[in-house]
């Protein structure tokens, strides 16, 4: 006899009513925000990166462009980043 699985049931039951609470708009209105408030950071973070010479082929800045490059991506939220 199938019995229904209560752990899947709540499982439902939470993801109804957290998606009946919270809207994608919200979530787009949050990051539409904090894009507008970190703009400029973000455009002076690419600037340099951009200024960034990194040539492996050259040996001209490197490793140095490899590890800018790591740092911008643990400081955007990468919890591990590894230059090979």
């Amino acid at each position: 006899m199938n019995r229904p699985n209560p752990l899947i049931a709540l499982l439902v039951a939470v993801s109804l009513f957290t998606f009946r609470h919270h809207s994608a708009a919200d979530d787009a209105a949050d990051i539409k925000a904090e894009v507008t408030k970190r703009h400029e950071e973000a455009v002076k973070r690419l600037h340099d990166w951009i200024a960034q010479i990194s040539i492996a082929a050259e040996n001209r800045g490197y490793p140095e462009g490899a590890d800018y490059m790591i740092n911008l991506l643990k400081d955007a939220g990468f919890q591990q980043a590894t230059r090979i």
